[in-house]
């Protein structure tokens, strides 16, 4: 949907009415893969579990007929921008994420993952593009039961372990102020919970 302001005659700042109209339509295509392996499962030595994984998004994203009306610089003709075959606005053409699940037997687990996100427009008229990244995360922990009824989980994991720059947040057509950069350091977290089993 797009808003359309009609200016009021003989004026350049004031808007007589506005209505919403169709702007077009979006073409989607794509697809999605995920591999995940059973390395040891249930494994009765040290490992308990070992599950290497990957998946892979390839997202052909464009717009169809979409036009958006808005005014000329001096405020007294409409303009018509025609976006149509463009890139849809964010949305990564590539996406892929690789990385292992570990259990031990003491109770011992982790996790490695590598998020790859391709660039991606941040307006509609695909002039304007993120760049790409890659993050690396990672999270240990130990688990065990201290009772019959009751669970202990103590974890710890690092965010962005290469301290790459990358966007936390994208505001598509919203120039100069498009997007909200995340940390650029490592964001390293801990946790401790108990669960209790009825």
């Amino acid at each position: 949907m797009t808003a359309i302001a009609v200016p009021l005659n003989g004026s350049t700042v004031t808007t007589a009415y506005s209505f919403v109209a169709n702007s077009g339509k979006q073409d989607h295509k794509g697809m999605e893969l995920l591999l995940k392996y059973a390395a040891v499962d249930q494994g009765k030595s040290f490992f308990t579990s070992l599950q290497p994984f990957a998946n892979f998004t390839y997202s052909d994203f464009k717009y169809v007929g979409f036009s958006y009306q808005t005014l000329n610089a001096a405020r007294t003709a409409a303009v018509i921008a025609d976006y149509d075959g463009k890139p849809v606005a964010g949305v990564a053409k590539w996406m892929a994420n690789i990385g292992i699940d570990i259990a031990t037997k003491p109770g011992l687990y982790g996790n490695l993952a590598c998020l790859y996100k391709d660039g991606m427009p941040v307006s509609s008229d695909g002039a304007n593009y993120t760049t790409s990244y890659l993050l690396l995360n990672g999270k240990i922990g130990y688990r065990r039961s201290v009772s019959a009824h009751i669970d202990m989980d103590l974890s710890a994991g690092i965010n962005n372990i290469t301290n790459t720059q990358y966007p936390l947040m994208v505001f598509v057509n919203q120039l100069p102020d498009a997007y909200l950069p995340a940390p650029l350091t490592a964001n390293i977290f801990g946790a401790v919970s108990f669960r209790y089993n009825f």
